[in-house]
């Protein structure tokens, strides 16, 4: 719970309790409420309405806004006000369960030397016609986010995780398969990125680093991970692959849902292998499309000077994993790859068969560990001609590499989550992730590289090419 919440609940127990237990000395049932419809208003206004504090809203409407304002007597007498005051303190303990139950997420503080800064561009490849969206005019369009180290903000407060809010937050519970409103509290989580900050120019230019989500995902869904390379002296790119994404929405208002016949098609399996290969095509377009837009934005402009393109990686998730090595596989600009969870069946035959040249690091949930992509993926590992590691992950499922891991403390229960603690999840890819980078970016030696570490036990190391 949030500080806001924590201190109603707090006080508000507090009023009802001394209710039972008339008598108590110094208390004043005016004031207790007083300060119950204060802490409401102040935790409206800076934290925001979500439905799981309805309970506590009720409370404040039914019992202590008009016992802040008394005109006639507002409790009824005994014996009726102690079972008023015992139904009162079970829906506050309701209240207090569905916020803890389903909580509005807070993302670890990046545990790098900058602050995070970060522009969101609109772009359009002139090139390339859009095949996904249902006009199917026009050419393909790309929402582009960039993170970089930044100067200290003060008096601004971070931006919201979810771009256009609630309607994201009930776009993922639809992709949970859960009831929409379900979610709605994620609209109001916040990153620890500061939009237009200025950037830190001292120890410019930074290595780049592109990220590219999975089916379904969306450009900043490890918004974790985003920040942690930015905070360690990364610029970091990712854009909503359209129609592949989610949801992504356009400056115009225009929004680019999932089209799911971008990947299952609709004759059997041959069309669906025929539909993931051109998906996985498709987002490695956008990856490059997107690689050749970066130095425009190193010549002026805010992020002037920030690029290093001489130390470039690529990462991704499931699609994003197979989109990455794809690209890598033909584009000198990538120097390292890491993929999370590779889906790496409906990359081109030829790639898979040769292989790569570059540093590679293969992160693989336990669900991942069996199924055809599995053999492939191994077969793919052992052609590459560049040093490469491979590490499974104990009690983990394939949204662990998201922020999906940390959504509620029934992320289990519902399926999205697998054994692994949420944050221990996300200290696991934001461990790894940045130690690889540092060692094939920079020159930075990292032991998590060359061997199990007592604080991540449930990672273990396959054969080290």
């Amino acid at each position: 719970m949030r500080l806001f919440e924590i201190l109603l609940v707090v006080v508000m127990g507090a009023a009802l309790i001394a209710e039972l237990r008339r008598g108590i000395r110094g208390y004043r049932r005016a004031d207790a409420a007083r300060a119950v419809v204060l802490l409401t208003v102040a935790q409206l206004l800076r934290e925001g309405y979500r439905w799981q504090l309805l309970p506590l809203y009720v409370l404040v409407g039914a019992l202590f806004l008009p016992a802040a304002f008394p005109r006639r007597q507002v409790l009824a007498p005994p014996p009726w006000r102690k079972v008023i005051v015992i139904a009162a303190l079970a829906l506050l303990g309701v209240g207090v369960l569905l916020a803890v139950l389903l909580p509005v997420p807070r993302l670890p503080q990046p545990e790098g030397p900058y602050r995070v800064g970060t522009i969101t561009y609109h772009w359009v490849d002139d090139s390339r016609p859009e095949v996904y969206g249902e006009s199917l005019t026009g050419n393909r369009e790309l929402m582009v986010q960039v993170w970089y180290p930044a100067e200290p903000q003060t008096g601004v407060r971070a931006e919201r995780w979810l771009v256009d809010g609630t309607p994201m937050a009930r776009a993922l519970a639809r992709w949970g398969n859960m009831p929409e409103w379900l979610l709605d509290q994620l609209a109001l989580m916040r990153t620890h990125s500061y939009a237009g900050a200025p950037a830190v120019t001292a120890a410019a230019p930074y290595p780049v680093v592109l990220y590219v989500h999975g089916w379904g995902g969306f450009r900043n869904i490890n918004q974790d991970q985003l920040e942690a390379l930015a905070s360690q002296g990364y610029v970091v790119v990712s854009a909503d692959h359209a129609y592949g994404a989610l949801r992504s929405v356009y400056p115009d208002g225009r929004v680019a849902e999932n089209n799911p016949e971008a990947l299952r098609g609709k004759r059997g399996e041959a069309e669906f292998t025929a539909s993931s290969r051109a998906l996985v095509a498709t987002y490695a377009a956008d990856a490059r499309f997107v690689l050749e837009q970066l130095p425009a934005l190193n010549a002026s402009g805010p992020l002037v000077g920030l690029f290093d393109f001489e130390q470039l990686g690529i990462f991704g998730h499931s699609t994003g994993g197979g989109a990455a090595m794809a690209v890598c596989a033909v584009d000198a600009r990538c120097k390292a790859v890491l993929g999370m969870d590779t889906w790496i069946e409906p990359v081109d035959e030829a790639i898979i068969a040769t292989g790569l040249a570059q540093p590679a690091l293969f992160l693989n949930s336990e669900a991942w560990f069996t199924g055809p992509n599995r053999e492939v993926l191994e077969g793919f590992y052992g052609r590459l001609a560049g040093p490469a590691y491979w590490m499974d992950i104990a009690g983990s499922v394939h949204y662990d590499f998201t922020l999906v891991a940390v959504f509620s403390p029934l992320s289990q229960a519902l399926g999205v989550r697998g054994a692994l603690p949420g944050q221990q999840a996300l200290a696991i890819n934001r461990a790894y992730l940045v130690a690889f980078f540092d060692a094939t970016l920079k020159g930075i030696p990292s032991p998590l590289l060359e061997a199990p570490a007592a604080e991540f036990p449930e990672v273990s190391f396959g054969e080290r090419r």
